[in-house]
Formats: C-alpha cells, structure tokens, sequence
C-alpha cells in the first residue's frame, strides 16, 4: 500500500470514528413518556402530523425486539422482555408500513426504526434505503432530518462514496442553525479522499474560523454571565470554571490543524506547513509534529531552524531510540556543537539508550576531541579501543594522548595500533610515534620509527630525513655537553 493510500485509509477511519453515528435514536422526537406532548414540541419549529397511539405502540414493540436496553425506563427498572428477535421487528415495521392512513410524520418514524433494525443485521443497502425514505416523507420535524441527514453521509463516507456523502453534508449544514466545525471537518476529509484538495483546503480553513469564532462566542457569553449584575452567585461560578477550561483549551482540535499541514503538503506550499507545524507543536507538542517541522527547515535550508527542532525534541524526552539520539549528537556535531553533542551521547551510554560499542564510543570521542576536552576524548578513545577491529583506534588515542604530553602512554598507544595494524596510513603512526619518541628522548626508537615512516609514505619521506639529521646533531650537542660537564668537573 502507497504512503498516500493509507494516509487516506487512516484519515477515514480517524472521521468515522470522530462521530457517533446518529442511527438507534428512536424515535428522533419522541420518548415513551408521552408521545403527544414531544410531537407537540416539534411544531414550535415545524409543523408535523401527530403520532396516533397505535403507531406508537408498535414502534415501541419494535423497538424492544431490535435492542431492549435502549427502551426508557426507571433506574433500576430491568430491561423489557423482547417478542421476538429483530428479523420480527422488521417484519412487523412493514406490515405497520402497510396500515391504511399513515400520515408523514408515522412513515417517516417507521422508516426510522426501520434503519436501525437493518443496520442493527448489519445490511448497510436496506439501511441506507431506509434513511432516504424518510427523506422522501414529505413534513418531517427538523430532528428527524437532520439525524436522517447525518447517518447518510456517514454511512456513504464508511462506504467511500464521498460524493454522495458530501451532498447530505451540504443538505445537513444548510438545516443548521450554527455551524458545526465538526461536520465542516468531515466534509473536508471527503474532499481530501476524492483528491480535490484545495476545496478540502478551503474546508479546512473553514473548519478553523468556525472553532475560533465559536470559542470567542463561548469566552463572551460566559464573561457576560460573571459581569452580570442579576446573575446568581452559582451562575457566575458556574461560567467561570468553564472559561477557566475555554481558555486552557486550544480552539482548534489538533486532527483538524493537522489536516491543513497534509493538504498544503500535496499542495506543495512548504511555509505554510512550517506556519502550521509551529501552531502545532505550541498548542499539540508532540514528537510527530517536532520532527516533520526539523526536516520541513531543511527543506527550506534553515538549517540552524532544523537542528534547534531535532535538539528540542531530544531535550522533551520524544527520541528515544538509539538512531534518534545518535543522529541528534551527529547533526550537532556537524553544526559546531561538538561538547553539546558529547553530552547527548554521554547521557545516552548513562540511561542505556545507547549502545556502548565502536561506532558510537569513536563518535564521543570525536566529540570530546573537537570540544577540546582532551581527558574525556582520551577516556572515549581508550573505550572505543576495546572494540577496535583495526589499528586507527589505537593511533586516535595515541594522538589525544601526545596532546596532552604524555608521551610514555602515547608511544605505547602508537606501538598497539602498529600492532593491530590494517591501519589507513601507517606512515603517519610510524611518524608521529617517532615524534613523541622524540620528546622522550629515545633517540634511537625515534631514528628507527622515522625511517619506518619516510619508507611508509613518500610524502613523510623529507620530514622524517630531517628529523633524523636534527636527532643525529642533538646527540652530538648533549655529548659535546656532557664532556664539557666532565671537564668541568675535573
């Protein structure tokens, strides 16, 4: 499956799931307690035909056959007793269906149970069917619409066909008195999965100004209640423990920025997924958002913008794989921060995320090294020695170690790197082993290991021939001054 394929797979499972599916609502309108006064409710905003008390009474048995517990009743009142099973419920709803003066308003309810019984089989055709239906009834109240509306796009979204499922959206939005940033977002999914991305883009957005405006609505209205003269003391506590929550919540949901940053990535405007990244990782720090905005930096050559995002999402505790880390300490290696990137790797050995083995001891001594923390970068080297497969280990140590003057150390380090040999440039080792010899004043091993070098590599070959005549003439000084001391002495 392509990267784009199951982007698409995830984002419609993520919107599936983002919504209750409005189905099993029965009916939408009216309760048990007493039909005739919920059908007298609907009229405030619609005017519907009343539910006869015989209709009534079969959508209700109905209604227990196809799921029991959703049958009101007394807490700790147990469930009714079903008649039959729902293969009966669909059974009786179309003979129901089949009564001689039915007004809209009953078919339009019989259809509604009729959805939830066959979505209840799990025949998602006949469920479908039977929300258009009610669509078709002529005077329905506005909640059975709008429930109608919204089981049918999400019933053509589950089954990919966004078409369709985008003209209920439209249906359903229109009936709206506010708009839901909600329904917005799941349109704009819709658009994004029939690759129409920037109407999914201008949906999206939409999305954003809607939850904005809605949370500066909500802010208003509660401060109204706190400044409200005749407000009650609860009320004023009331509205201030809900500003309290408005203001630590961000406006926006994070899958609906998130949205934006994968449409204006196909669109291939790279600033404005850094501007929604960085809204992100504010608002949503996580380490998903953290990472794609270091490398989209490096898209745009901020390169100092993409080390600053890999560095704080070490520092956050996100990367905690031994790659993460080790690639945070080489990035920063490679910007000229090498103590920095020494003391990601130290912290690394010290929690066991990382592996203490050659590659990543040589890449602490580096560190260290480059730092100019040359007692560090000799304990690292002397480390990464016990896995050295050949002498240039050895040679790294042996050079740390002249740094630093010790010179004694540093010809033996010298000697074990010939010894393990297959080294890279065994002229170099021969040469400057000869010159810590020579700092030592072994003036013999330092001739020999300075012909070794001059034999080893032609370009040491002048160097080494002159070190060799300076050797020869300060034993001739030190002997001359040695007889003029004994003389002296006589």
């Amino acid at each position: 499956m392509s990267a784009m394929k199951q982007l698409k797979k995830l984002m419609l499972l993520a919107v599936i799931w983002a919504l209750p599916l409005a189905i099993g609502q029965f009916p939408v309108g009216v309760s048990f307690g007493d039909a005739a006064q919920a059908a007298e409710a609907t009229k405030k905003t619609r005017k519907v035909p009343a539910m006869r008390e015989r209709t009534y009474k079969k959508l209700a048995e109905a209604q227990i056959m196809i799921d029991p517990d959703s049958a009101p009743r007394e807490e700790g009142e147990p469930a009714p007793i079903p008649k039959g099973t729902v293969s009966d419920a669909v059974r009786l709803l179309h003979e129901l269906m089949g009564s001689r003066g039915l007004n809209s308003y009953e078919k339009a309810q019989i259809w509604n149970t009729l959805a939830f019984a066959y979505y209840t089989l799990e025949d998602m055709p006949k469920t479908v069917n039977a929300y258009e239906q009610i669509l078709k009834q002529g005077t329905i109240s506005e909640a059975l619409e709008l429930s109608s509306l919204r089981a049918l796009f999400q019933l053509y979204y589950s089954n990919e066909k966004y078409r369709k499922a985008i003209k209920y959206i439209d249906r359903f939005q229109a009936l709206q008195a506010v708009k839901d940033p909600q329904i917005t977002f799941f349109k704009a999914t819709a658009y994004y999965q029939l690759n129409e991305f920037r109407e999914s883009l201008k949906q999206a957005i939409l999305v954003e100004e809607i939850a904005v405006a809605r949370r500066a609505g909500r802010i208003e209205s509660n401060q109204a209640i706190i400044a409200d003269a005749k407000a009650t003391p609860e009320q004023k506590q009331e509205a201030r423990r809900v500003l309290q929550k408005i203001q630590g919540t961000p406006a926006v949901k994070e899958n609906w920025w998130y949205l934006q940053v994968v449409l204006y990535n196909e669109l291939e405007d790279i600033d404005s997924v850094i501007r929604l990244l960085e809204t992100l990782i504010v608002n949503y720090p996580k380490k998903q958002y953290w990472m794609h905005l270091a490398g989209m930096y490096s898209e745009k050559s901020r390169d100092d913008d993409s080390l600053s995002a890999y560095y704080a999402t070490y520092i956050q505790g996100f990367l905690v794989k031994e790659s993460e880390i080790v690639m945070v300490a080489q990035r920063l290696l490679g910007a000229d921060n090498p103590y920095e990137a020494s003391q990601v790797l130290e912290k690394g050995f010290k929690d066991e995320s990382i592996e203490e083995n050659e590659k990543n001891l040589r890449l602490l001594a580096t560190a260290y090294t480059l730092s100019q923390e040359t007692n560090s970068a000799i304990d690292a080297w002397r480390d990464a020695t016990k896995y050295a497969e050949d002498g240039d280990l050895y040679f790294r140590l042996a050079q740390a170690l002249s740094a630093e003057d010790r010179h004694k150390e540093a010809v033996k380090a010298y000697s074990d790197a010939q010894k393990k040999g297959d080294l890279k440039k065994p002229g170099d080792v021969a040469f400057w082993k000869g010159i810590s010899q020579m700092q030592l004043e072994r003036w013999d091993s330092a001739t020999k290991s300075f012909r070794s070098a001059a034999k080893l590599d032609k370009k040491k070959a002048k160097q080494s021939r002159q070190y060799i005549r300076y050797i020869a003439g300060e034993r001739r000084r030190q002997e001359e001054l040695r007889k003029m001391l004994e003389g002296v002495g006589e």
